[in-house]
């Protein structure tokens, strides 16, 4: 079948998480996929350019893609929650007018910032896929076709992680990695968890691990005694460095709705090469930690405390919680593993 993708933007999670993973696997399958995909990304901007020019710049390349569409004549157009970051909906009804089936894909709560925009987006759809159960029962009650596909990671790429050298130089000094990976909105979410790190450094030795595309937000977190190592973000690098870690961070801010509906990317990343995490038991994350079988959760401080200091003192515990996560990742949380399933929503005649 002939499909279309109209993405966010090249370093987007969702997109480098729910979709570009996929086009193998269906072009594999036999599938002419095309790819349109946001320039700049819907949340970014060109600095020279400015947010009103780059905004009209991200309009006209939706508009050459609509023009692609016009002559590809997809079978299926799979939506990644909208043209553009919002409220406008034209480009959306273009597309849909070009394609004889249109998937929607939603990923988070973006029907609490935009709720009638979304709706009008389910109603012009006719099929939706969704990240979690949670999701899905919001969109349940407004179509009738709701499939869930968890954001997962292509196990080629995301390789189990080796047992350090002798010479390697952590193992040598004996100092655990805890590490955190994410965007820049997402790194003051590291202030939930900070004053059990700061806690744990007067007495145990490790390393906190940064690794994001900016450290500009650190200076407004205390991690004040804190051993702290931050390297910038590169897509290249990004197994490799979480191979570095021995224990992943999720924090979320509690008493938030949004953070509910967050995918569960970063926690699906680490489990993937065999970390075990810390993480907030709020939304999908309480549902993958299994009760702290692949990972342990955290809700107050002192929670937070007792989970790291039992895996920073425990390599024993480490391995065994980091093998029960591989598994849970290639049995549900793998595009290896849903990519069958996504399949059978586009193209549901094949």
């Amino acid at each position: 079948m002939r499909l279309g993708f109209i993405t966010l933007g090249k370093h987007v999670p969702s997109t480098r998480f729910r979709f570009l993973p996929y086009l193998p696997y269906l072009r594999e399958r036999g599938h002419a996929c095309r790819l349109w995909m946001s320039y700049p990304s819907v949340y970014e901007h060109i600095p020279w350019l400015g947010w009103r020019i780059s905004h009209a710049l991200k309009r006209s390349v939706r508009h050459l893609q609509l023009a692609s569409a016009r002559w590809s004549r997809p079978d299926c157009i799979y939506l990644e929650r909208g043209c553009l970051n919002d409220d406008s909906l034209d480009l959306d009804r273009l597309f849909r007018k070009h394609t004889a089936r249109l998937v929607l894909d939603i990923d988070d709560g973006i029907f609490l910032e935009r709720p009638e925009k979304l709706q009008q987006l389910i109603d012009m759809s006719d099929h939706c896929v969704v990240s979690s159960e949670l999701i899905a029962d919001y969109v349940r009650p407004l179509h009738e076709h709701v499939t869930i596909i968890p954001t997962a990671v292509p196990l080629s790429r995301f390789t189990l992680k080796q047992e350090r050298r002798a010479d390697d130089p952590a193992t040598v000094a004996g100092r655990p990695v805890i590490g955190w990976m994410g965007t820049i909105p997402n790194m003051p979410f590291l202030a939930v968890c900070a004053p059990a790190l700061k806690k744990l450094a007067k007495q145990l030795d490790f390393e906190l691990f940064i690794v994001a595309p900016s450290p500009k937000p650190l200076e407004q977190i205390d991690l004040s005694g804190v051993r702290l190592n931050f390297q910038r973000w590169q897509p290249d690098l990004e197994v490799a460095y979480l191979h570095r870690m021995d224990i992943g961070l999720m924090p979320l801010p509690p008493g938030e709705e949004w953070m509910k509906y967050k995918a569960a990317t970063k926690l699906i990343q680490y489990l993937s090469v065999g970390l075990p995490a810390v993480a907030s038991p709020i939304g999908v994350n309480a549902i993958i930690l299994q009760n702290n079988q692949v990972g342990l959760a955290a809700s107050t401080p002192d929670d937070w405390f007792d989970a790291l200091a039992r895996l920073v003192a425990d390599s024993a515990l480490r391995r065994s919680l980091g093998s029960a996560g591989r598994k849970l990742v290639e049995e549900r949380y793998s595009i290896e593993a849903n990519a069958p399933l996504l399949e059978s929503v586009l193209c549901p005649s094949r």
